[in-house]
């Protein structure tokens, strides 16, 4: 099956996406029922319908002259977090984590309703999982005023205080056994 669309399919794509949302469906319904009735995957229809948008976006009078009516969809009413709410986010729940209250229930805490706590939720997610620079910083400010916080990629809590290099490797020789403290002394006197 060619990628090619048809004007008159575009209308249609179109016309299902708004009869899904007058009628409080998801616009993967009207994804759906294209894919079926041109015989291309749900994601293929749901990718042109997308770049569609945007193109009706930078050109809104393409749209008219076709006779399409493009509605605002929930995914252009998105809200975005601002640096303070992410910030503000993090530190509550490094700090809960750290006085054994867990994410969930730090969340709970501080949202209104159980969709603001998921969104709240997805952004601690993503901020440990692709900011770790940003996630770090916090952690470092933590430190820096001496609140005690979870670190979630030790999987450690911080009890605040900036620990210097000999701190820290005295903290670490005093976990190992006999036998590693001669193994680390003997790997460390060649270094030297």
């Amino acid at each position: 099956m060619e990628n090619n669309w048809t004007i008159n399919q575009t209308k249609e794509l179109f016309a299902l996406v708004n009869n899904a949302v007058e009628n409080g469906k998801g616009l993967k319904s009207a994804f759906s029922e294209m894919a079926d009735k041109s015989g291309r995957s749900l994601n293929s229809v749901r990718n042109y319908y997308y770049s569609q948008l945007k193109m009706f976006d930078l050109v809104p009078s393409l749209a008219a002259d076709l006779g399409i009516t493009v509605i605002k969809s929930a995914r252009e009413q998105f809200e975005l977090f601002t640096e303070d709410q992410i910030n503000s986010l993090m530190r509550k729940i490094l700090i809960g984590k750290a006085n054994g209250i867990s994410v969930r229930g730090t969340i709970n805490s501080i949202s209104a309703d159980s969709k603001e706590a998921l969104r709240l939720q997805n952004k601690y997610r993503s901020m440990v999982a692709h900011h770790k620079n940003k996630v770090t910083a916090i952690m470092n400010e933590l430190s820096k005023e001496n609140i005690k916080h979870y670190n979630p990629y030790t999987k450690q809590i911080n009890d605040g205080t900036v620990k210097s290099g000999l701190t820290k490797l005295n903290e670490y020789i005093s976990k190992l056994d006999e036998s590693e403290v001669g193994s680390f002394l003997a790997l460390l006197s060649k270094l030297v």
